[in-house]
């Protein structure tokens, strides 16, 4: 164990052990928390199973504490003594936090000591868009229990006011499939062999299908929300008439949620697209001025789409969604669709008619990164001055860094027209607060900035993040950081993130975080995973810092773990540190027990496959993957053959070490070809170019961390070099 984590709990057990006579309330440590210390106190008291006492301090602190603290004393005497105490320290709770995840803790304990009535009391006028599922559950089967003549009426209510859930789709497994089944084929309850659209709506064999299925319009409908749910496409696509004719007759009242199924039901449960996109713009006129009309205009657009053909009409029916829209949301997923139809034919006139309406530039990013590689295969190289000027201060500071800074590098290249002034323009844009890091070093490096001069804008790192603009001013939330500094103080570093992540929203300064983070960080010797919860708390609060950061927190950031390994085996194999550990970080955060969905194990992502080749070799026959040591040496062996196979580029080599040398190869061709080059392509102009954004934003990844472990701990930048062709 750290000395950091020692001195902790050495001071916590100090504490527990006064905490009986008059001497303890002397302690520095309560008299830093006051109150509040009961509560830290409490959990030491009952990790040594003293229930009694501990139930006492989580009292005092419920009663005098400081809100957040005084919270979690009341949620946790929700866990304590008999049934009873538990069910009256749920209603406490509620009275004096009534906010929905304290209903739910005191829902799960009164529904588990069969307190139904209570339940059904205290869950009243819920909204049933917003709060949790869960507790939306609880309430249903409360009222399910008691037969409340309301529960259908709810139940129908929770299913269709918002999306279906994996919460919902369990209630419905266990509450309503058996007598739906039973209403819907008439089969007393049998299980039925799928969702079959004849037996649905259809008798038996031979008979004359009916007019329309014999059950509630209510009941009818949630169903239909399962066949999405399930993406059962072609029997919601075969019931969609049905659903739309209880609109028609006000058997049902429309909803949002319906005309969003319906619109996906026809978009993927039928190949007449052409047919389907001509009803929807039909339909569009006859439910305007309704919010059923942004739908039909809106899947009228995605339709024409699918049949390739009809581009003014796709277009005009983008155009007309965005008028219809209702929120600010919904103009903005129709302006991306308006948007992204017209990527290949992608004009300054098509921007200046759009970026005023959106609500979110962030939600665009993606239309402009896929511009990016269109624009170069086409040899539009001035286009990207043309829409960097145009795009400064509507789209996100990423994305105009991003078209600022291939400007600056194309007019370098004679590729583009622009003055000095034009490039050192552009290059300052690309250096902005809130704009991509990698974007921000080779345009600080650009325009000859010193290794001091690049930190300043390296540590200068916030952004808007996470709901809270930052740049226009901060306020701690006092009573968060309280919490969160009292249980690095008292020792309870597992305690940490959870609530980090619970709370950050609130506003939690740059000092309190990084000092989590440097705690965690030490008592990651012990526990790797509170080494990777100090790298993504850090991460998180460096992207909304109020201020700028220190070498010592960016280090926290950007941590050496696992040390030892890393330099003994770049030794070996020939391999620049920062690079591994870049490679380290942006692959796996330094969890050593992580797996990708796709089989990728461990600190360096390796295959199987490939770990097994790696092992011949090395002449390592016996292995195991999850064991860092073995995992940094076949990664760093990998990356070095891969290095060597490069010509020695950084920026290849990662690329290869993620989509495989032939892929990069053949990237690189056609690039050289675009811009009429035979070999010496610029790396970071190389970058751009390839046609698929997430391995860009790998490259990017990749290169700006490997150049910020030179910064930060070699004092040098010399992969940026390579970067920039010198």
């Amino acid at each position: 164990m750290t000395s950091v984590c020692r001195l902790s709990l050495f001071l916590c057990f100090s504490l527990c052990f006064s905490s009986c006579s008059a001497v303890g309330l002397k302690n520095s440590n309560q008299k830093k928390f006051g109150a509040d210390a009961n509560y830290f106190i409490a959990l030491r008291l009952l990790q040594s199973g003293n229930e009694k006492e501990a139930a006492q301090k989580l009292n005092a602190c419920s009663k005098k504490g400081s809100f957040y603290c005084a919270q979690k004393s009341a949620q946790k005497l929700c866990m304590l003594g008999s049934v009873q105490e538990r069910n009256a320290a749920c209603l406490k709770l509620i009275q004096k936090f009534p906010d929905s995840q304290n209903i739910l803790i005191a829902a799960r304990q009164l529904y588990s000591a069969d307190e139904i009535n209570k339940v059904i009391e205290i869950t009243e006028n819920l909204d049933f868009s917003e709060v949790q599922n869960e507790l939306i559950k609880l309430r249903l089967e409360a009222m399910k229990k008691r037969g409340d003549s309301r529960y259908k009426k709810e139940v129908f209510e929770w299913f269709t006011v918002r999306a279906v859930s994996k919460t919902h789709y369990d209630y419905y497994k266990e509450n309503l499939e058996a007598d739906f089944e039973k209403a819907f084929y008439n089969r007393g309850g049998e299980s039925s062999s799928g969702d079959d659209i004849d037996s649905l709506f259809e008798d038996a064999p031979g008979s004359q299908p009916k007019s329309e299925p014999e059950i509630l319009p209510q009941d009818f409908a949630i169903y239909y929300r399962i066949l999405l749910y399930r993406r059962n496409y072609i029997p919601a696509f075969e019931a969609s008439h049905f659903l739309l004719d209880y609109f028609e007759d006000g058997s049902l009242t429309p909803k949002s949620q319906f005309f969003s199924d319906v619109g996906k039901a026809f978009l993927y449960g039928s190949q007449d697209f052409l047919t389907n996109a001509n009803y929807f713009k039909e339909s569009a006129k006859r439910y305007a001025g309704t919010p059923a009309e942004y739908y039909f205009w809106f899947y009228a657009g995605r339709l024409y789409e699918k049949t390739h053909r009809y581009k003014t009409l796709e277009k005009n029916c983008f155009l007309a969604a965005i008028k219809a829209a209702q929120t600010a949301s919904q103009k903005d997923n129709a302006l991306w669709y308006l948007l992204n139809s017209d990527l290949q034919t992608f004009t300054n006139e098509t921007l200046s008619s759009i970026k005023q309406q959106w609500a979110d530039p962030a939600y665009f990013d993606d239309i402009f990164s896929n511009l990016v590689p269109i624009l170069f295969a086409a040899g539009k190289f001035d286009e990207f001055g043309t829409i960097y000027k145009s795009l400064d201060g509507f789209a996100s500071p990423e994305i105009t860094g991003q078209f600022a800074y291939i400007y600056a590098r194309l007019c370098e290249q004679g590729y583009a027209k622009g003055s000095e002034e034009d490039i050192k323009s552009a290059y300052r844009a690309a250096i902005k607060n809130g704009n991509h890091i990698y974007y921000k070093i080779l345009a600080a490096k650009k325009l000859g900035y010193n290794l001091n001069q690049i930190k300043n804008v390296v540590f200068n790192y916030s952004e808007k993040y996470g709901g809270i603009n930052l740049a226009t001013g901060f306020k701690a939330d006092k009573e968060a950081e309280t919490l969160l500094e009292g249980y690095v103080t008292f020792g309870f570093p597992e305690l940490i993130y959870p609530t980090y992540m619970e709370l950050y929203k609130t506003g939690i300064s740059a000092n309190t975080v990084f000092h989590l983070a440097d705690f965690l960080n030490k008592c990651g010797e012990e526990n790797n995973d509170f080494y990777v919860q100090s790298i993504r708390i850090a991460s998180r609060a460096a992207r909304g810092a109020e201020r700028e950061l220190t070498q010592n927190e960016m280090q926290l950031i950007y941590p050496q773990g696992f040390s030892d390994s890393v330099e003994t085996h770049c030794k070996t194999y020939n391999v620049e540190p920062a690079v591994m550990y870049a490679l380290v970080r942006s692959e796996s955060f330094f969890d050593s027990d992580i797996r990708s969905h796709a089989g990728a194990v461990g600190l360096t992502q390796l295959m199987p496959t490939t770990a097994k080749d790696i092992s011949r070799r090395v002449k390592k026959p016996e292995y195991d993957l999850n064991e860092p040591d073995t995992n940094i040496q076949f990664g760093t062996y990998y990356f070095s053959e891969l290095f060597r196979r490069c010509e020695d580029s950084y920026l290849l080599a990662f690329f290869s070490y993620n989509a495989g040398i032939t892929k990069v190869r053949r990237w690189l061709q056609s690039s050289l070809i675009e811009f009429g080059k035979k070999q010496n392509m610029p790396h970071d102009l190389f970058l751009e170019t390839i046609p698929y954004a997430e391995t860009q934003e790998y490259g990017r990844k990749l290169v700006s961390a490997a150049i910020l472990y030179q910064l930060l701990y070699e004092n040098s930048i010399s992969i940026a070099d390579e970067m920039l062709g010198k």
